[in-house]
């Protein structure tokens, strides 16, 4: 169970800047822009594999902006690679990964008590900055270690 008042950090990606009313409302959030970028998904059935394929996109000089494991599908793991930029035919070709665009985003970090987030989060869609994801930081260890 959570006390309502436990203060927690969150990152929420937001589809477009906050308005100065939200930002008003929530003077301790920090806000960046992302810019667009392309996700990548490959299939990896091993460090290997996927030490191969980060070593892939280096070759290419792309800037990666995120790796982390989908979900694990007959025995090997669907990791997604994110890149700045739009990617053209010949490199994802070369990749050979599946991906999709990822558009420009709005990222913003606060710290937040647990019964206060759901505030925030109707603030934004209320202003019309609408929701991508919501990540809380640092999540403790709930298991005992006794």
């Amino acid at each position: 169970m959570v006390d309502e008042e436990q203060e927690f950090e969150y990152d929420v990606q937001l589809t477009r800047r906050p308005d100065d009313t939200l930002r008003a409302l929530y003077p301790g959030m920090t806000v960046r822009s992302t810019e667009a970028q392309t996700a990548l998904r490959r299939r990896v059935d091993g460090p290997e594999e996927l030490s191969a394929l980060l070593v892939e996109i280096g070759s290419l000089g792309l800037r990666l902006t995120d790796v982390h494991r989908v979900t694990n599908v007959e025995g090997a793991a669907l990791y997604e690679v994110r890149v700045v930029g739009e990617l053209g035919g010949s490199s994802l070709r070369y990749l050979k990964c599946t991906h999709y665009p990822v558009q420009k985003q709005t990222l913003v970090r606060l710290t937040l008590a647990a019964g206060e987030l759901h505030r925030f989060l109707q603030a934004c869609t209320d202003c019309g900055a609408g929701l991508a994801r919501v990540h809380r930081v640092g999540i403790p260890d709930l298991v005992g270690s006794g």
